[in-house]
C-alpha cells in the first residue's frame, strides 16, 4: 500500500494519523528492541497499510500469533488481500476492547503490543480505557511499543507520555528522524507494584 492511498484515508477518516507509512528506519529501531522467541502473542493497533505487521510476521516464529487490529475499513480490506498467514489475524476494531479480543481467544497475555494509532487526537476517556487495557492484556513481562509524530498534532499538553505514565512504566523513549514526520518512539511495561 502506498502513500497515495494512505493520503486517501488520512483525509477521510480522523483516526488515520499519517500521510505515509512508516519508514523502515522506524520499524527497524522499534522490531530491534524485540526478542523473537516461540509462541508468542503479538498485538498491534492499528496496522494501517502493514509495514510493521510484515516485518513482524518476517521475525516471528511459526507458532507465535500476530492479532492485528484496525478500524479502517480500507486498511482492513488491503490486509486481508495482501496478506496469508496462519500465525495472523485481522479485527477490524478498536484498541480500547483488546481485552475482549484476547479472551476471545483464549490468549490469557500479549507479550509485545506495538501501536501507531494517534493517541494525541483521543479524547482523555478513550487514552485512558486503551491504557488501562493495554496494561492489563500485557503478560507481566510483556511490553507497550507506541510511536507517535515527534510533536503532537495537538499540542505538547497532549503527548501520549503524560498518560502513559499515568499506567505504564515508561522503560525508554528515542527519536527516529529517518521518518516522514520524524517519530518518537516510547517502550514501557507494567509497573512492578512488588517492591
Amino acid at each position: 500500500m502506498g502513500a497515495l492511498t494512505y493520503i486517501k484515508n488520512f483525509f477521510g477518516d480522523p483516526n488515520v494519523a499519517s500521510v505515509a507509512p512508516t519508514s523502515a528506519a522506524g520499524v527497524a529501531r522499534v522490531l530491534n528492541k524485540m526478542q523473537f522467541s516461540p509462541g508468542q502473542v503479538i498485538v498491534e493497533y492499528g496496522p494501517g497499510g502493514g509495514v510493521f505487521t510484515k516485518a513482524l510476521l518476517k521475525k516471528m516464529t511459526s507458532d507465535s500469533r500476530l492479532i492485528a487490529i484496525e478500524q479502517n475499513q480500507n486498511f482492513v480490506d488491503s490486509l486481508t488481500g495482501e496478506l496469508s498467514d496462519p500465525r495472523l489475524e485481522i479485527i477490524q476494531g478498536s484498541a480500547e476492547d483488546v481485552l475482549t479480543y484476547l479472551q476471545e481467544r483464549g490468549i490469557e497475555g500479549a507479550d509485545y503490543i506495538l501501536s501507531g494509532i494517534p493517541f494525541s487526537l483521543f479524547p482523555v476517556d478513550l487514552k485512558d480505557r486503551i491504557l488501562n487495557n493495554t496494561r492489563e492484556a500485557l503478560t507481566p513481562e510483556g511490553r507497550f511499543f507506541v510511536y507517535q509524530f515527534l510533536v503532537s498534532l495537538s499540542g505538547p499538553k497532549n503527548d501520549i507520555s503524560r498518560k502513559l505514565k499515568e499506567h505504564l512504566e515508561i522503560v525508554r523513549s528515542e527519536v527516529e528522524m529517518y521518518c516522514i514526520p520524524p517519530l518518537r518512539i516510547y517502550e514501557s511495561k507494567v509497573p512492578d507494584i512488588s517492591g
